[in-house]
């Protein structure tokens, strides 16, 4: 039986690391292979954590092997936990990189641990930089022997920063593990919501680069031409929430929008994809995205822009709506949506087929042939 250790964030962390390093340890223990998941003890220290907490309340999952090692940054469990899987003698050693932050600490383990690794690059560019980021990324680049890129966009930087031979691109996968969709009745229900309105869902942590003021001034047109459209946005805000409450306040639609502000916990994420009819990411820039990846799986369609990586995983007109970042065209999409249930079928449908081609089995076929190819 093949070993594999994962180190990175899970349980009790949480977030989208977190449930991606979940996800795909159970994967691999589906494919026959012991799995060990090496956690923080502290991930970030509280002054450089934008949210409210970092952890969740919900249990572990039993079926996994967790242990919290890794102290982020205290140099001494940087060693100690490389010497931890030496002693393990995995076959592979899995870990991620997302925010030049913790690369000192990732980079060292890897470089330390054993010459069989891969990086998977969420983002290799922090979509909200600051000073010595470069110098940071350049270092862990050096410590990591393969990646894998869930975005061509991410490919691209890598080669810009450092072009290497054993870059692979795996699109992000579907995320399968929040529950099956539930009737609308029962999920607008659950969310105290009214079920005689069409709800457009803006989900997830929410940061500057994500385009919410986009979505919002979009909405300023929509509520002219359809009041029964409301923006349900839930997610926890890690930007100034009072510059949007202003925003709504003076665009005057505040009838519009619905606010749960909150991190939403993982068994109640089925409830807001079920009860919305579409899936906005408006954003200014971005690589990859979970939040897409989730729509997919419970064939919601999709409005995004034109950035990034978004546009390589839909297809206009085929699985939603592709816009340029410009509120004008968004309201034009979201409008062009309500008024065509023939197209909403039609999403749906095609998103269905869709999710199969981003499966958590084809992601480990695309790890296993670059890792243990002949």
């Amino acid at each position: 039986m093949k070993t594999l250790v994962i180190v990175g964030p899970a349980h009790p962390y949480r977030g989208g690391i977190a449930s991606f390093n979940e996800r795909l340890a159970i994967e691999f223990q589906n494919q026959g292979w012991k799995v060990k998941l090496i956690t923080f003890t502290l991930q970030y220290p509280s002054f450089l954590f934008p949210g409210k907490d970092q952890f969740h309340d919900g249990p572990k999952p039993e079926s996994l092997d967790i242990e919290r090692k890794l102290n982020s940054i205290n140099p001494i469990t940087w060693f100690k936990t490389a010497a931890h899987i030496r002693s393990l003698k995995p076959d592979l050693v899995i870990t991620h990189f997302w925010h030049p932050y913790l690369g000192p600490a990732l980079g060292n383990v890897l470089k330390k641990s054993i010459p069989q690794n891969i990086t998977i690059v969420h983002n290799l560019i922090p979509h909200e930089r600051k000073f010595g980021d470069g110098r940071l990324i350049k270092k862990f680049i050096s410590d990591s022997s393969r990646y894998i890129a869930l975005s061509q966009k991410v490919v691209n930087d890598l080669n810009t920063l450092s072009p290497k031979e054993h870059t692979t691109y795996a699109p992000h996968p579907v995320y399968d593990n929040y529950g099956e969709l539930v009737p609308k009745h029962e999920a607008v229900k659950k969310l105290k919501l009214s079920p005689d309105h069409k709800y457009v869902l803006f989900f997830g942590l929410i940061r500057a680069y994500k385009g919410l003021d986009l979505l919002l001034d979009a909405f300023a047109n929509v509520k002219h031409q359809d009041k029964k459209i409301k923006l349900l946005i839930a997610g926890e805000f890690y930007d100034d929430q009072n510059k949007y409450l202003q925003q709504i306040k003076e665009l005057g639609i505040q009838d519009q929008v619905i606010l749960h502000d909150h991190f939403i916990p993982n068994d109640q994420v089925k409830y807001y994809f079920s009860a919305c009819d579409l899936v906005a990411q408006t954003y200014h820039r971005a690589t990859q995205s979970g939040i897409m990846q989730i729509a997919i799986q419970f064939e919601k369609p999709l409005l995004v822009t034109n950035v990034g990586g978004l546009k390589e995983i839909i297809q206009d007109g085929e699985h939603g709506y592709i816009t340029e970042v410009d509120s004008l065209k968004i309201t034009e999409a979201i409008s062009d949506f309500f008024d065509n249930p023939e197209k909403q079928n039609a999403f749906s449908k095609n998103l269905h087929i869709l999710k199969d081609k981003y499966s958590w089995t084809s992601f480990y076929e695309k790890i296993n042939s670059i890792t243990f190819k002949a």
